[in-house]
């Protein structure tokens, strides 16, 4: 659009919906200073704004308290249900870092996921955005307002996505959807294949005392060559975060700087003194 080129709409067959909002937020900005409310929303979004990066879904924008993001969208992806699910798990996660000025402890948020096809395209010229349409959207943000505080919504379609692939889930129960009558949904609880430092795209070191290797969490090779070494604890950015759906994305090696045929040259004396070992591959 900054070129001047017109962006076509798009209908998308496949994508999941995420909706957000924060628990007895309309009574929180009653009680406080403006100051205070937007401070508060500027931690917690600065929070979720990385972790979209950390999972690759597409934030769609904010209104107030309520964060809405996509998977699928714009950019077609198989894994969009297993990705936006994993960013609903780390909303919960950051949500207990972001102080709630009333009552001086954590905020609770409300996330709800659908899952379905959409239309998608930018809107307007002096503030253009790019939105979703259709009953996919509508259906994901009563996931959130039919929610419970701390829970991970999920619709029949979400569900049925997420089974025999390492998630915890709980049935409601049958629950009566504005608009959609009775609707049996689920409760997401946990990732069983990975851990909160994952979910949450932290780098984790363990010291090796026989080799004295440093060990990232899940690194793999299509972010080798942009690797940097981040402290024990410390979030790590889209470019050093080793992808946990490697299958939906090209490798970086594979497509620019991976050779027809491996050199076998020795590596120097001071590589061989530092090098990194990741789960799938080993960078000299």
């Amino acid at each position: 659009m900054k070129e001047g080129k017109r962006v076509e709409a798009g209908e998308f067959e496949e994508c999941t919906i995420l909706f957000s909002d924060v628990v007895t937020f309309t009574n929180i900005c009653s009680d406080c200073e403006p100051i205070q409310i937007v401070s508060m929303l500027n931690s917690m979004y600065l929070k979720f704004d990385r972790l979209t990066t950390v999972h690759s879904v597409y934030k769609v924008e904010t209104i107030g308290d309520a964060y809405m993001v996509v998977g699928g969208v714009p950019i077609p992806m198989s894994s969009h249900t297993e990705r936006v699910a994993n960013f609903a798990l780390g909303m919960i996660i950051a949500a207990k870092e972001v102080t709630n000025p009333v009552t001086g402890g954590p905020i609770q948020i409300r996330v709800g996921l659908h899952s379905g096809p959409v239309l998608a395209g930018v809107v307007g010229e002096k503030m253009p955005r790019y939105c979703l349409f259709g009953d996919t959207v509508n259906t994901a943000s009563r996931m959130e307002s039919h929610g419970l505080p701390d829970k991970i919504h999920l619709s029949p379609t979400v569900h049925h996505a997420l089974r025999n692939k390492g998630y915890q889930m709980e049935e409601r129960g049958e629950i009566e959807v504005k608009g959609k009558g009775r609707m049996r949904t689920y409760f997401l609880q946990r990732n069983l294949k990975v851990t909160e430092s994952e979910i949450m795209g932290l780098l984790v070191h363990h010291a090796d005392n026989d080799r004295n290797m440093n060990h990232s969490t899940r690194d793999c090779a299509s972010q080798l060559p942009h690797y940097r070494p981040a402290l024990k604890g410390k979030p790590r950015d889209s470019e050093s975060y080793g992808s946990l759906y490697s299958e939906d994305e090209p490798s970086e090696l594979t497509k620019d700087s991976t050779p027809n045929k491996p050199e076998n040259k020795k590596p120097s004396a001071d590589k061989r003194s530092r090098h990194v070992h990741t789960r799938f591959c080993l960078l000299f």
